[in-house]
């Protein structure tokens, strides 16, 4: 149970690379099933002949909004409803369109059967993330629970903040032009 808690945590705050997954299929419709494990999306591309590799990436727009747009100025745009994602434009019933994403999943299930990268990379996280449920239920022991909260909480957020320097790592740092009028 206490094990369980720490996959619940890690699956609501840890974002890093080893959690991104890849998809791709083909829709025939506006929508498609998201998969079983997805827990947030990190791009989204479809099929399109003006793309280096005969794909664009498209963007998110939010439910109100993308649902309101016209066929033709919807092809950049996805939207997600529950456990569906919606794709903008004009469908095609016979060929269908393909598309590929790449989307956070959860962490794998710690198990002695198989092993997990959050425990093979970052045993003491899994360790004190483990521990702080176990010491909310031991009397005398929630004042080292709270410390272990902070220490989990802290380590969640460099762990979230490596992967996004790292995701930009290969990029040449530009500075925005500043133009007086003067």
């Amino acid at each position: 149970m206490f094990v369980a808690m720490a996959e619940e945590k890690f699956n609501a705050e840890l974002r890093v690379d080893r959690m991104i997954e890849f998809v791709d299929g083909t829709i025939a419709s506006r929508c498609a099933p998201l998969p079983d494990d997805w827990l947030e999306m990190d791009m989204v591309h479809m099929a399109n002949a003006n793309g280096a590799n005969g794909f664009l990436p498209i963007r998110y727009k939010a439910r109100d909004e993308f649902f309101n747009l016209v066929d033709q100025n919807a092809i950049n745009y996805y939207t997600i409803e529950g456990r569906q994602i919606y794709f903008g434009g004009t469908p095609d019933e016979v060929n269908g369109i393909q598309f590929k994403l790449w989307y956070y999943g959860e962490v794998p299930d710690f198990a002695d059967t198989q092993s997990s990268w959050v425990y093979d990379k970052y045993p003491s996280l899994y360790t004190f993330c483990t521990l702080i449920h176990t010491d909310i239920y031991m009397q005398g022991e929630e004042p080292k629970a709270v410390q272990m909260k902070q220490w989990v909480e802290d380590q969640i957020t460099k762990l979230n903040n490596k992967h996004l320097l790292t995701k930009a790592s290969g990029s040449r740092v530009t500075m925005p032009r500043v133009r007086s009028f003067g």
